[in-house]
């Protein structure tokens, strides 16, 4: 075999590759993050106020949960790949690099557009 075909076959990953995960996962994250937001969030009803005053603290709650979790998912998504990525350090470093920030801009801007709701 070619030495140039084994090199780039025990390369792993190509580079354009990695960093498009880097930049598409954290938003597909968002956006899934925002569905179940928008499946699990309902105002509390005037029956279930009237039978549990502290319906809307449960609510809270719940959202404060689902809130974390996007947060540790989006910081899962980083830890794995970084680790995933073994073969080549500077193909670690760029998804590093355009992961943290995407990841945390992504974050900051479904938090933002919730509390705006």
């Amino acid at each position: 075999m070619n030495m140039a075909i084994m090199i780039a076959m025990s390369a792993g990953l190509p580079s354009w590759l990695v960093v498009l995960a880097a930049v598409i996962t954290p938003i597909v994250i968002a956006l899934t993050f925002l569905t179940v937001m928008d499946w699990i969030n309902r105002p509390v009803s005037v029956e279930e106020y009237n039978s549990d005053p502290n319906a809307g603290f449960h609510v809270a709650q719940r959202n404060n949960a689902l809130v974390f979790l996007h947060a540790l998912a989006q910081l899962a998504f980083v830890a794995a790949g970084a680790w995933r990525i073994r073969q080549r350090p500077g193909v670690r470093v760029a998804f590093l690099l355009v992961a943290i920030p995407v990841s945390a801009l992504v974050f900051l801007l479904s938090f933002m557009g919730l509390l705006a709701k």
